[in-house]
């Protein structure tokens, strides 16, 4: 799946690094896992990332950034249609306790706290020539000491402290670190159509799977899979009335994994195919 990999490091953390990876998957966990933020350029392809509570697309030249968290990256149709087989960015992280010596000031204080999880940036011409810097640096990396490392650390940080309009650079590194909360509910309505396994519903909670379905069952006092299910169908009900609407498009809009699976799921509990049902609602 990965194609090419590059990175710098600090301390023996990565700090800056380039990843080419294949386009032919569906769904992977986010590429960075320790407590750090990030900020990802993305140079080729495109990809949704998913968070708890929203789904973002980014596409050739986007910025974003990320708080720690359970997000997950996935494939979209612009990649097939546009002919890119493989998904290039350019990733720096940022660890509380890497950044936090590089301004002298206590990480535990919350003077900025803009909410969000993960947000999109603006690549200004001078991000851009910023990203040009660390390209030139991973392809040449006996360049990159830790002095030059940190130095351009730093400049990333200033940087998005000005785009993302925070008081000062200190404010926003504290923003990084201040934990998004999420409402458990909120994060299911937020995905009950996106076709995840136990275990990626359990990774997007932050839970085990033994943990995430006794929560749900306490939640919603049903199953997890009965619960979600029900949803589905609930929603391929009411988009079927739309006659225009291929049934391929209403069983992804709805979350199941094929037609084939639709089909199937449908047929036992309706009695009926969600053509036959469609067609008994013109006989109607």
């Amino acid at each position: 799946m990965i194609v090419e990999h590059a990175e710098l490091r600090y301390q023996g953390k990565v700090i800056f690094e380039r990843l080419v990876m294949s386009a032919k998957f569906k769904r992977v966990p986010k590429l960075f896992v320790e407590d750090e933020a990030c900020f990802l350029f993305l140079t080729k392809g495109a990809f949704r990332f998913r968070t708890p509570t929203n789904l973002l697309i980014f596409q050739e030249g986007d910025g974003m950034l990320s708080k720690c968290g359970n997000y997950f990256i996935e494939n979209i149709a612009i990649n097939e249609e546009s002919g890119h087989e493989v998904i290039s960015v350019v990733g720096a992280f940022f660890y509380p306790a890497v950044v936090k010596h590089f301004f002298q000031t206590d990480l535990s204080i919350h003077a900025f706290q803009k909410t969000f999880d993960t947000v999109k940036i603006d690549i200004e011409p001078l991000m851009r020539s910023f990203m040009d810097s660390i390209n030139y640096l991973l392809d040449n990396p006996t360049l990159a000491d830790e002095n030059l490392i940190t130095t351009k650390l730093k400049e990333l940080l200033l940087l998005l402290s000005k785009s993302e309009k925070a008081d000062s650079v200190s404010t926003f590194v504290h923003s990084l670190f201040v934990a998004h909360e999420y409402n458990f509910g909120e994060i299911i309505r937020q995905n009950l159509y996106a076709n995840l396994s136990m275990d990626e519903w359990a990774r997007l909670c932050n839970m085990s799977v033994a943990t995430f379905k006794r929560k749900f069952s306490e939640f919603y006092d049903q199953t997890p899979a009965r619960y979600i299910q029900t949803k589905k169908l609930e929603k391929s009900v009411q988009l079927l009335a739309y006659k225009s609407k291929p049934v391929s498009e209403i069983a992804y809009e709805c979350g199941f994994e094929n037609l084939s699976t639709f089909d199937r799921v449908f047929k036992k509990q309706f009695g009926k195919t969600p053509r036959e049902y469609r067609l008994s609602l013109t006989d109607n």
